[in-house]
């Protein structure tokens, strides 16, 4: 269990390393004062505000990270049910469920409160937020249950009241990464979509990346570094919405 926590916190704060160079305007997961991370929307860990955030199928973990070397657990709260995933942004968490996603404040970080959620249909499902919208992806097929694919947009301004404003439908999705205004989202074996979110609310398909299958991808200045079948692949992002690999990693 040791061995598995040091490596949780040894990738949160390589995430927290490069997020502190960045000058991503999109504030993707942890970008609050303190000690940062950023992972993918499959992450069921995140850094922010000095702390790391470690979800099980239930709870809700807060460590204290005031002192690296010597981890304190400060709170563990109930969340709900087949939990998937954390992120994290600016004061906020946003927890996807298999049936709903929960929205905690982290204004007292050792002890992060609920402030909403929204239920929707038995799927597994990554988040990605900024500060209106949150983008949620539920699949099909997996140990979640459910029989739908779809792209949802959730108005999270009134965060007390999540609202759904948008879905679209997709072949098998998987997780999720936001910058400026685009969005690119694991479509399985059907690839990657990147999305035009120009208007926000109403995502426009503007390129397909169909060479692997895509399972989780983190945006990271101008790269997307990629969970694909088999391993990882690091891509370069260009002018006109250019896609282009830079390496790739089997395992």
């Amino acid at each position: 269990m040791k061995r598995i926590f040091t490596y949780l916190i040894i990738t949160s704060l390589f995430f927290t390393a490069c997020n502190k160079d960045s000058s991503n305007s999109s504030k993707p997961s942890g970008t609050t004062s303190g000690t940062t991370g950023q992972g993918g929307s499959l992450a069921r860990f995140t850094i922010a505000m000095d702390h790391l955030y470690v979800v099980d199928n239930q709870k809700l973990y807060a460590y204290s990270l005031a002192n690296s070397n010597n981890p304190q657990l400060k709170s563990n709260t109930d969340v709900g049910f087949s939990i998937e995933t954390i992120y994290s942004y600016e004061n906020k968490l946003f927890i996807g469920s298999s049936n709903a996603m929960y929205v905690y404040s982290l204004a007292d970080a050792s002890h992060p409160m609920k402030l909403g959620q929204a239920t929707h249909v038995r799927a597994c499902d990554p988040v990605v937020a900024n500060d209106s919208l949150a983008y949620v992806t539920v699949r099909s097929g997996s140990r979640c249950g459910g029989s739908v694919n779809n792209l949802i947009v959730y108005d999270v301004k009134n965060i007390l009241q999540p609202v759904q404003r948008n879905v679209v439908p997709l072949q098998s999705p998987w997780g999720l990464g936001i910058k400026n205004n685009r969005l690119y989202v694991c479509n399985g074996n059907a690839g990657l979509n990147v999305y035009d979110i120009s208007k926000p609310v109403y995502p426009s398909l503007i390129k397909q990346l169909p060479s692997e299958t895509f399972y989780d991808v983190i945006v990271y200045k101008d790269l997307l570094i990629c969970m694909i079948e088999g391993g990882t692949a690091l891509y370069k992002l260009g002018a006109n919405d250019e896609i282009t690999l830079m390496a790739k990693i089997i395992n």
